[in-house]
């Protein structure tokens, strides 16, 4: 077992409001202490002022492992200051100042938010724990079992059924179908941070003959892998919530066609195409800059949050 503590003086940073913004589906509070399973180990984080106090499972997951995964090193206060354009995400950022992007195992993201689609948080937290504790080694940590996040070659082996029977419903076979190209090597993960944000999106989402190589891996969900794990601050994923932002907020950014569009999103009557999706997203990129992404995760958990 390793304790160490990180410094983050000077730093804007808030534990809580990083892990519980709808980033990433493996955190629990358990009283002072935020719990995850990260990488290959189980860790525990507490923020003391300046300090955060961090006790893991194995001496391999380290401070500089923590530090990376939880953004630390990126200038949020420049970050912030660029995207602070309206006034409503200066309220958002002052609201919840210190929320930071995370950096994620791609392999991770993927799958997590592969099986987030048409989903609410707590419902993608239940079967993202169901896949692990079937498919994920053990890890036991202060006496309690944990599962880690099971790999590609894993999840490829097991069949539909045992898959469904996660809850996963119609998304197993998309999840299998994932598992089985990356396991294969018909889509590189790691690949990903190499290339700029629209070459990434583009290998997400590629299609060979009429044929997905990641089945269900559309606009927002492509967006969110690239924003959450690839380091692609400019990357705007755009669910409900930020489609509730956009349409009462940001209807300037719009033409016509594409406010009604997005009312009809927000009412539940249609879903966005992907044609539409396109438009709304370059539309908001434009508007925030190289930094969308943050001003995205500010907009988005600053909404659910109001909502309750």
């Amino acid at each position: 077992m390793g304790q160490f503590t990180i410094n983050t003086e000077g730093l804007p940073f808030n534990l809580r409001y990083t892990l519980d913004s709808g980033q990433a589906f493996r955190w629990s509070e358990k009283g002072e202490w935020w719990y995850g399973v990260l990488g290959t180990g189980v860790v525990k984080l507490k923020q003391e002022g300046p300090a955060l106090v961090c006790v893991s499972s194995s001496d391999a997951l380290n401070s500089h492992t923590v530090y990376n995964y939880l953004g630390l090193e990126e200038d949020l206060e420049h970050i912030l200051s660029s995207i602070m354009k309206d006034g409503n995400i200066t309220e958002a950022v002052q609201t919840f100042y210190g929320l930071r992007l995370m950096k994620q195992d791609i392999w991770e993201c993927l799958l997590s938010f592969a099986i987030a689609t048409n989903s609410n948080i707590p419902r993608i937290r239940g079967m993202v724990s169901n896949i692990c504790q079937r498919l994920g080694e053990p890890v036991e940590f202060e006496g309690a079992r944990y599962c880690l996040f099971p790999r590609p070659e894993r999840v490829a082996e097991a069949g539909l059924a045992e898959l469904v029977e996660c809850g996963l419903g119609y998304r197993a076979r998309f999840v299998k179908s994932i598992a089985e190209a990356v396991r294969d090597g018909r889509r590189n993960l790691d690949e990903l941070r190499l290339h700029d944000y629209s070459k990434a999106r583009e290998l997400l989402m590629e299609e060979i003959l009429g044929k997905k190589t990641l089945m269900g891996i559309g606009p927002k969900v492509a967006d969110c892998v690239l924003l959450f794990s690839c380091n692609k601050d400019s990357a705007f994923p755009i669910d409900v919530w930020i489609a509730r932002v956009l349409e009462r907020s940001y209807p300037h950014l719009f033409d016509d066609s594409l406010k009604e569009k997005l009312a009809s999103k927000v009412s539940g009557k249609t879903s966005l195409s992907e044609a539409t999706y396109e438009r709304l997203a370059a539309s908001a990129r434009a508007y925030f800059g190289e930094f969308a992404g943050y001003a995205q995760q500010y907009l988005f958990h600053h909404e659910r949050m109001e909502e309750g």
